[in-house]
């Protein structure tokens, strides 16, 4: 698997107490909340790819889900 394959598995969230980003498997992003990011991270908001501006290209992506779920 290429990385751009790992991190289309995976969508971007944020957690409720700050605006980090976290990668969020894509099949649990795809349901009903509650999410929880790769890091074990309960976050608030689904949105995005995990690869695009809204996570890795965020001004604060989370470094245990970038390491799990790198692009």
């Amino acid at each position: 698997m290429t990385s751009a394959q790992a991190a289309a598995g995976y969508a971007a969230g944020r957690d409720q107490a700050s605006d980090r980003a976290h990668a969020v498997p894509r099949p649990a992003a795809d349901g009903p909340p509650p999410w929880v990011a790769a890091c074990g991270t309960p976050v608030a908001v689904v949105q995005g790819s995990w690869a695009g501006r809204r996570g890795l290209g965020s001004a604060d992506p989370c470094p245990r889900c970038r390491a799990i779920s790198p692009a």
